[in-house]
């Protein structure tokens, strides 16, 4: 409640002040700065700006500053509470325009050392850092959902750290930009949208000693202040299965075609009986490309045809087993088939199934082709039962499995129940970010709605168009229209499931973009779009029993996913020329073969710049870890796997490891064999840790040496971890840490563990 000196003229300067810090106001700039009760020595919180100088309604009471900004239709509040200080912006015009504040400006000053972002998992700035300043200064705006990983950003001061967080984490830019020092400074800008109905803008900032993980802390708690933190263990209570990711490594399965070439066993002989003229092999030679009848005769005439010849007559093959009219009576006649092959051709193909129909198709096949073929049970690539067994054989218990379809699991349901049996997780990637029209000819299958749902779900911009999709195809999809959809595909592709999926990926939902929809129709801001997805997110998972996860992991998911794929490395070079340019050795390849897509399996450099912000251990902080380690399961974009870039592999290792997140890999048969060996001494350190941790806060994080190549993670009270980088051995507390080593100690035994990356 206001104090009785009520509505008064401004003073140049507003004092506010606790047993905590006095803070000083300047209301005609909006400058703030601060001192500590216990120092003289004051901090600049914000710099102040021109054209606030037309003051109306000034009151003052206990530890509360506002008065109003009439020509931006403001009313501004400063609130001390406890130890943190409130700054709180309400528009009060209802307008059709969009008005825009910035608030803080942050400029160079002596004290600042760095910034301590929530880009992905976390990075440090220095503030003299020249590669940082012209990465961040040329970056452009950053949105604050899509942009940080966590609405908050702090400033490491010499004994300080000053933390700031956005109630608010919608409509908002940071913009950096170098100073004149030469240093780093920040600005944050907030719009105020025509269709929000509260329009609040609030950033709550607090002081700590220094530390770089101080903001993380303060985040953590105020998402417990305000119940919007949810545990693991509390998930595990509502979704059992989910205990299941603890300890687990991510892989990516691919080669998810129907045969592969590992399900022949006999090639000369298959590519010779192919060629010949019988009833069956005429009719599948005649549907057959010329590539492929090319390959077959190269087969059957060499003692070592190529892997290539192999890979495309098994996908040609692949191709004629999945279609509808593939059984023809006339030609089956004197083939022995079983039981359940003639129940199946017995009814009537548009009443089966596409499971149904794939299993009848191979069945025939495997009967026209005896002794020559595995049987249907095992056939596959990736997602097979053959290599689901050499996992097992090799250790690996516990396994978050992705495919790139769902038409993977109709093709090879008896991978789906191995899969199950053994314990692992296993689901597919879905979407529904982006609408393609039904006859878009270069399109996806989660792209492909009807279209009513196309010429009416897309998000409208505020001029009127409709917002273009991923690679600027089709249109982004309302979350709010498009449920409906959500719920008929999911139904439909769990009920032709023999064994059901366990898991679920929904791409982009956590990923932080969201969108203001200006659609008459179904009208949203980002807070409606944000809620929305959480909803599919929630139907999949409860409907279901499924453990769902998404790409990213930005906080305002982190109550209802179980993983989230992007954290711990996210997307790199985005458009970069060189990563796109098959003449360059930073290519990344390109979305084929089908069996193993160059882009994700084809190991390459990354350019010193990328490593240097993305996996240089003197600029990373476990910043997500602090807040979410004991909420989400998160690990590396699939598009920079654990095994991606081959020059950040190791340092990649020892990042998980210190940080107590899992591994994700591409791979399929011969990608199995090739990275067997490290994939097995990588899990059999991290999968009993994290079983035991994986559940439990991330507690504390140092830098034990000025060049930060030694760094220490603690987790609950029951596991130390020591990471060092460099390339001398080091002793802490009488803990030996090798070089190029992560060290767990138990903290109320005293054992020890080491993994070292070259061994």
């Amino acid at each position: 409640m206001l104090a009785s000196i009520g509505i008064r003229a401004a003073p140049e300067t507003v004092r506010l002040s606790n047993a905590v810090w006095t803070v000083d106001i300047v209301p005609q700039s909006l400058a703030v700065e601060t001192y500590p009760a216990d120092s003289e020595v004051s901090m600049p919180i914000s710099w102040g700006q021109t054209g606030f100088s037309n003051i109306t309604e000034f009151s003052q009471g206990d530890n509360t500053v506002s008065w109003r900004l009439p020509e931006r239709f403001l009313t501004v509040r400063f609130k001390l509470i406890d130890d943190s200080l409130s700054v709180e912006f309400i528009q009060d015009k209802l307008t059709s325009d969009a008005l825009s504040l910035t608030w803080p400006v942050i400029e160079d000053f002596e004290s600042l050392r760095g910034y301590i972002l929530p880009f992905f998992e976390g990075s440090y700035v220095p503030k003299d850092d020249v590669k940082w300043q012209d990465f961040l200064s040329k970056r452009g705006p950053i949105d604050t959902t899509a942009g940080l990983s966590m609405p908050f950003w702090g400033l490491h001061l010499d004994e300080r750290t000053l933390t700031y967080i956005l109630t608010n984490p919608f409509n908002n830019q940071i913009h950096f930009h170098k100073t004149l020092t030469p240093g780093l400074g920040m600005q944050v800008s907030h719009t105020f949208t025509p269709n929000w109905e509260q329009k609040r803008y609030e950033v709550r900032i607090t002081l700590d000693a220094a530390s770089p993980v101080a903001p993380a802390r303060r985040y953590r708690k105020w998402l417990k202040q305000n119940a919007e933190f949810v545990s693991f263990h509390e998930k595990i209570r509502r979704t059992r299965a989910a205990r299941k990711l603890l300890g687990a490594a991510h892989i990516y399965l691919w080669g998810g075609k129907l045969l592969s070439q590992y399900d022949v066993t006999n090639w000369e002989a298959f590519a010779t009986r192919l060629s010949g003229d019988s009833g069956v092999a005429r009719q599948i030679w005649t549907q057959l490309n010329a590539e492929a009848r090319e390959a077959i005769r190269e087969i059957a005439q060499s003692d070592y045809p190529s892997k290539y010849s192999l890979r495309v007559v098994s996908r040609a093959i692949s191709e004629q087993l999945e279609k509808t009219d593939f059984y023809n009576p006339s030609i089956w006649t004197e083939i022995p088939l079983t039981s359940e092959t003639e129940k199946l051709i017995s009814r009537d193909v548009s009443t089966l199934s596409l499971t149904q129909v794939y299993r009848r198709n191979c069945l025939l096949f495997y009967a026209a082709f005896s002794g020559i073929l595995r049987h249907p049970d095992e056939w596959g690539d990736g997602l097979s039962v053959k290599l689901l067994e050499q996992f097992a054989e090799n250790g690996l218990d516990r396994l978050w499995l992705g495919v790139d379809s769902w038409q993977d699991g109709f093709r090879h349901p008896t991978a789906i129940a191995k899969a199950k049996e053994l314990g692992y997780l296993v689901g597919p990637y879905d979407s529904y970010h982006s609408i393609h029209h039904p006859d878009e000819k270069d399109t996806w299958e989660t792209a492909q709605f009807d279209l009513l749902l196309y010429e009416t779900g897309a998000i409208v911009n505020a001029d009127g168009s409709k917002s273009r999709g991923f690679k600027k195809k089709g249109y982004h999809l309302s979350p709010l229209v498009a449920q409906p959809y959500v719920e008929g595909r999911v139904n439909n592709i769990v009920s032709q499931m023999p064994t059901n999926f366990n898991s679920w990926f929904i791409d982009c939902d956590a990923y932080g973009e969201l969108y203001d929809d200006y659609s008459i129709a179904h009208p949203a801001t980002q807070l409606d779009d944000m809620n929305a997805r959480l909803d599919r997110i929630a139907w999949i998972r409860d409907t279901h029993n499924m453990v769902v996860g998404s790409e990213g992991g930005a906080a305002y998911s982190a109550s209802v996913l179980h993983f989230a794929h992007g954290m711990t490395v996210p997307v790199i070079g985005w458009g970069d020329p060189d990563m796109k340019s098959k003449t360059s050795p930073y290519y990344v390849g390109g979305y084929w073969p089908p069996e193993g897509p160059a882009i994700h399996i084809k190991q390459v450099p990354l350019k010193s710049n990328y490593l240097y912000f993305y996996y240089d251990q003197r600029f990373r902080l476990p910043l997500y870890q602090i807040v979410f380690h004991d909420s989400v399961i998160t690990t590396n974009h699939w598009g920079s796997g654990s095994l991606k870039f081959e020059n950040a592999i190791e340092t990649l290792a020892l990042l998980e490891l210190l940080y107590n997140v899992p591994p994700l890999y591409h791979l399929n048969i011969a990608e199995f064999s090739k990275h067997k060996a490290w994939i097995k001494r990588h899990y059999a350190f991290f999968s009993p840790l994290h079983r035991q941790i994986g559940g439990q806060a991330m507690t504390e994080f140092k830098w034990l040496s000025h060049d930060k190549q030694i760094q220490r993670t603690e987790f609950g009270n029951i596991v130390e971890m020591y990471a060092n980088f460099g390339i001398d051995s080091f002793r802490y507390n009488g803990v030996v840490i090798p070089r190029r080593s992560v060290v767990a100690r138990w903290i109320g035994t005293g054992k020890v563990e080491v993994f070292s990356v070259d061994p």
